[in-house]
């Protein structure tokens, strides 16, 4: 019994300390542990059962007013599960012990399932380091050539991190310190956005009599839809910033306004919110942020920021003007004819997605353009996805109950055990000899099983027939072989 309790809390202590603990630190998975101590406690318990048993039948007998049919039932009981089952108004502990013995394996099920295993996001702070430019090298995109000054080269460099943006290609760096996700904030190498916002009134022209005037072609135009990149190479306050004109018509109908933006980035040091996939060792601006978002740490101007408008040398604001203007500069005019109605025509505002692509060049640069001596030590907040056992309780809960109703359910059957004096068994030998069986007459009567075999364990026995000298009946029983005879079919003995 108390072997069984053992291996009962055993498990339940397996549960309790494997729950929330990462699979790594476990050589062997609790739900082995679990199965290997359920099976010991059902094992122990059926084995207590057996024993209590045996002491119940001893100790019934020895008690006054036992019959024959008690002791019969307190071993049927004990031995037939079925017996218990239909012993009706005859029930007693031992035929419900045996019973809620006999189900109690179904506990193995219950306490191994109680353990499983599933993903849990963890967060740390973290110390990582990361490499980028908080300013852009001096002629780092660029290269001004012609008579106009006009950037007309990307530099090898930074074509590749155009060319990368424009792929969208996930931006690696060296992230040993990230074990997952990592959120922080760095200082790097951007741009400081202004931008103002106007309506232009727009009409489109009326063709009412453009039939009687013959006038079947143009009659005005409007610019619906526009975006353009300005920056001058000429020295002047324009050379210090990079400008963005957008126009939009943005809603349907002949007459109405159009919107109108004029944005200046000026270069400047911002603290970017990045995220750090640890896992594939990538970098990336924070998803829902902007290049308003981002705060100016510092406004790059005069010396820090040097540019030369010089043919053949090397520019940084040119080169940013003359890839975003490659890529992006567009306009589209609507032209009202008498046979076609284009009033429904609008065009949605880019102004954010343009600036957010210029964001994402320069976070880029500054990524590409960085050396050792950028190097940032920053605290992250770490997220990271660890697998974990966790434990079930309820189902613990129900392997708990079928195992202690079996387990209360024996510990009364040996009460009074002490009473019966010696180990006792359920050998027929040792219940035969406390039946007065004629062969054992002579053995010691307080022996055990044990020490009858040992005593009397050599002497020939047969079961058949055999007749009473001093009656003549012929009887069914155990005893010296040169006695028995082989019963006969259609033989009947005596009553």
């Amino acid at each position: 019994m108390l072997g069984a309790l053992v291996s009962f809390i055993v498990a339940i202590i397996i549960l309790v300390e494997s729950d929330g603990e990462p699979t790594s630190i476990w050589i062997v998975q609790p739900s082995v542990y679990l199965a290997i101590a359920s099976a010991f406690t059902n094992v122990l318990l059926y084995f207590a059962f057996k024993q209590a048993v045996t002491v119940a039948w001893w100790r019934r007998a020895a008690l006054p007013n036992a019959t024959i049919a008690d002791l019969h039932r307190y071993w049927s009981y004990g031995d037939s599960v079925w017996e218990s089952i239909v012993s009706g108004k005859r029930v007693n502990i031992i035929a419900i012990a045996s019973i809620l013995v006999a189900i109690v394996p179904v506990n193995g099920p219950f306490i191994q399932r109680a353990s499983r295993s599933r993903l849990n996001t963890i967060t740390k702070a973290s110390n990582v380091q990361v490499q980028i430019a908080q300013k852009l090298p001096s002629g780092y995109a660029g290269v001004i050539s012609g008579r106009s000054y006009d950037p007309s080269l990307l530099t090898p460099d930074f074509r590749k991190v155009v060319n990368a943006a424009n792929a969208q290609v996930p931006i690696t760096i060296n992230s040993q310190d990230c074990t997952g996700i990592c959120t922080t904030a760095i200082q790097g190498a951007s741009f400081q956005v202004n931008c103002t916002s106007s309506p232009s009134p727009c009409r489109l022209g009326s063709f009412d009599n453009a039939e009687s005037l013959g006038v079947r072609n143009v009659s005005n135009d409007v610019t619906v839809f526009l975006t353009k990149f300005i920056w001058s190479s000429s020295g002047s306050e324009d050379s210090k910033k990079i400008r963005l004109n957008v126009q939009n018509k943005d809603g349907t109908g002949c007459v109405g306004n159009l919107q109108v933006q004029n944005c200046s980035m000026y270069p400047a040091t911002v603290t970017y919110q990045v995220v750090i996939d640890g896992n594939r060792s990538t970098i990336e601006l924070a998803p829902g942020t902007n290049m308003s978002s981002d705060r100016v740490e510092h406004l790059l101007q005069g010396d820090e920021y040097p540019e030369s408008y010089a043919p053949s040398q090397g520019t940084i604001l040119g080169g940013f003007y003359k890839a975003l203007s490659d890529t992006y500069d567009s306009s589209a005019a609507m032209v009202q004819r008498p046979i076609v109605t284009l009033s429904l025509v609008r065009a949605a505002d880019p102004t954010q997605d343009l600036i957010q692509a210029f964001r994402d060049l320069a976070f880029r640069s500054a990524i590409a353009a960085s050396v050792a001596s950028d190097l940032q030590n920053v605290t992250a907040q770490d997220n990271f996805s660890v697998t974990i056992y966790e434990s079930h309780y309820l189902y613990l809960g129900l392997a708990i109950v079928f195992t202690a109703l079996a387990w209360l359910a024996t510990f009364p059957i040996f009460i009074g055990w002490w009473h019966v004096g010696r180990t006792v068994s359920m050998s027929p030998i040792e219940t035969a000899k406390a039946f007065q069986a004629p062969m054992l007459q002579n053995a010691d009567p307080n022996a055990n099983a044990s020490k009858l075999v040992k005593g009397l364990g050599e002497r020939p026995i047969r079961y058949g027939t055999i007749t009473r000298h001093d009656s003549g009946q012929e009887l069914l029983e155990m005893n010296d072989p040169r006695h028995i005879k082989v019963p006969q079919s259609g033989q009947v003995f005596s009553e």
